[in-house]
């Protein structure tokens, strides 16, 4: 890299700054930045202390992870882990990443004790190693993408490539201030798909396509998703039917190495399915978040050009990328369908998650990981641009370029400053502090509601902010079910509706979420009377609230009869506040009911629900 002195200065420029911006993020944790082994980084992690520190990979004996949890304070909920085959809990990440930190793990366990700290898998030269770890893997991308690039374009392209896609795009985020998050080691690994991609078409050596198969399999370990990078050397070097059968005649020559490929690929593979063998009795196991894959309804125009999270609102950059798949189709043939048949396939893929903001983050980070394949379109729109004649549109151009860098930069520290939200901006807010270093909290109100929220403040004063509408009311007066209904008793009218033995469930409200609403939300209240004829302990008895998205629950809530003061053999009012989450399809349910889980009569009647539609919407 020394021959190329203008890629060297960048990367020596990169690597200063991302030094400097990681000892400043690390040096000052607090509640909001937590150390690095939390959240999601903490579920990919778990694997290694369970195993090695405390001989419970099935996570059988939770005192220890109590502890751990007390002490350290990963997240408020142990969301990473579900229930697995018999007193077992399951892991829901992958199990890839674990080998990726498997390295600085064991340098950590060494050497904790020696240094006077807890060898318990977490305390700080655990965190600090999981730090050094993800700055390592980052150095090696930075050199692999470098390597890359310098085999198809010039010094100066590759010092502009490094310049744009990665100080001008929100992998410039990631690789400084969220290094240990799945999507910088991935960056890094499908470096090494790429580079022993071309290494085997060059060399047809056997240690290439079984670095290929590892670099695959480990990716694939990660993310099940990253399978689709097998496009690349399966398309490498193929534009047009004999150029196709010249591929197959390839891999026909070279056959055996193809099967030990394949037998390399499935093996490493394979210790996913194993791990879901061991923790639920079943091999097939692949998705366990409450989200999945919605591939007929995917959320792609949002996941590209909302102010929620549009990937080419936040990384404008990945604009000239996209263009330039034209001119590496007009330049470069060989590699041009296997590049753009991965682009749109993982685009299709990634933009098909249910939650396809990706939580708290900046920009779309799982684009992150495929930057190093868009060197391979931004180099030639670059190439184009500079052997361009028309001094008029490389000015307009550069001056674009330019612009889209420093804009990157300068949201990225409005997004570490908390200026830009990292998951509920909307068009209004995002105009309100767009170019600003400081907001006020008027421009917040702006932003989208809190989905974390359960009460209903605006209730008394709903009128200013939403529309009133009652949406059902059930008062058993004309109901003439003589199991359930009784006369005897009521809190307005004659007749209440009996909730005993097989008849537990009150007859549900369910409704399709936009037969009441086209705005992004609602609050929705559920009241009904109560008529307890044992202690509320015994009743035990609740309104239920769900939504429902393609026949999963997707939010769940019930009022809790046994935590409140409900006098006995007296008609009681409860009632229920429920912030719809966000809605993933248009045939999304809303359904409410009531629910006697015990063995005592309750009686119930006067059951009303009301939805308090938002004036104004911000999207």
């Amino acid at each position: 890299m020394m021959k190329n002195k203008k890629t060297f200065i960048v990367v020596l420029l990169i690597t200063c700054i991302i030094i400097v911006c990681k000892y400043n993020n690390f040096s000052k944790r607090d509640a909001q930045k937590p150390y690095p082994i939390s959240w999601d980084v903490f579920g990919y992690y778990l694997y290694l202390p369970a195993t090695f520190i405390y001989h419970d990979l099935g996570l059988e004996n939770r005192e220890w992870l109590d502890k751990i949890r007390s002490e350290y304070n990963p997240s408020p909920t142990l969301y990473q882990a579900t229930n697995g085959k018999y007193n077992k809990q399951v892991i829901i990440y992958n199990i890839g990443y674990s080998f990726i930190f498997a390295p600085g793990f064991f340098i950590a366990n060494t050497f904790a004790p020696l240094l006077g700290y807890k060898a318990d898998g977490f305390s700080k030269p655990y965190q600090y190693a999981l730090e050094i770890t993800a700055f390592i893997c980052s150095l090696l991308g930075l050199y692999l993408f470098c390597k890359i690039a310098l085999l198809f374009f010039s010094d100066g392209i590759t010092a502009l490539l490094l310049l744009t896609i990665l100080i001008g795009s929100n992998y410039f985020f990631q690789i400084t201030y969220d290094g240990v998050m799945p999507h910088n080691f991935l960056f890094t690994i499908n470096a090494f798909i790429i580079w022993f991609t071309i290494q085997w078409h060059k060399t047809k050596k056997l240690k290439h396509i079984l670095l290929l198969a590892s670099s695959l399999g480990l990716a694939t370990l990660c993310r099940p998703t990253e399978l689709i990078w097998i496009v690349v050397p399966l398309f490498w070097g193929v534009y047009n039917k004999n150029i196709f059968l010249e591929k197959y005649n390839l891999i026909k020559k070279y056959f055996s190495q193809v099967v030990l490929f394949g037998f390399l690929l499935l093996t490493i593979i394979f210790i996913q399915f194993a791990y879901f063998k061991y923790a639920t009795g079943y091999f097939r196991v692949l998705n366990l978040h409450s989200e999945s894959l919605s591939l007929f309804d995917p959320y792609t125009l949002k996941f590209l050009f909302s102010y929620k999270k549009g990937w080419l609102l936040y990384t404008p950059i990945m604009l000239f990328a996209i263009i330039g798949f034209y001119f590496l189709a007009k330049k470069n043939k060989a590699i041009w369908v296997p590049l753009f048949l991965f682009f749109i396939l993982n685009l299709y893929i990634i933009s098909s998650w249910e939650c396809w903001w990706y939580a708290s983050s900046y920009s779309q980070r799982p684009m992150v990981e495929t930057y190093v394949m868009m060197l391979f379109p931004m180099g030639y729109f670059l190439e184009w641009l500079n052997e361009n004649s028309k001094a008029w549109l490389k000015l307009i151009f550069s001056f674009l370029i330019t612009f889209c860098v420093i804009l990157n930069l300068f949201q990225t520290w409005q997004y570490v400053n908390y200026i830009i939200d990292s998951e509920h901006m909307t068009k209004k807010y995002y105009w309100e502090v767009f170019g600003k270093i400081k907001v006020d909290a008027t421009a917040r109100e702006h932003l989208s509601i809190d989905r974390s929220l359960n009460e209903f403040s605006d209730y008394t004063n709903y009128d200013k902010k939403y529309f009133k509408k009652e949406v059902f009311v059930l008062d058993y007066e004309n109901n003439s079910d003589k199991n359930s209904i009784i006369d005897t008793t009521a809190a307005e009218g004659k007749k209440s509706f009996l909730l005993k033995g097989d008849i537990q469930y009150s007859q549900a409200f369910e409704i399709p979420y936009y037969d009441i609403t086209n705005k992004s939300y609602l609050w929705v209240r559920a009241s009904v009377w109560v008529y307890l004829t044992a202690p509320a302990a015994e009743s035990n008895s609740c309104i239920v609230m769900t939504m429902e998205s393609n026949g999963k629950i997707i939010k769940y809530l019930t009022s809790d009869v046994k935590t409140r003061n409900i006098p006995l053999n007296k008609w009681t009012e409860v009632s229920l506040d429920f912030l719809t989450p966000e809605i993933r399809h248009r045939d999304d349910k809303l359904k409410i009911y009531y629910w006697n889980m015990g063995t005592k009569p309750v009686l119930i009647d006067d059951f009303r629900i009301t939805a308090f539609e938002p004036k104004v919407d911000y999207l």
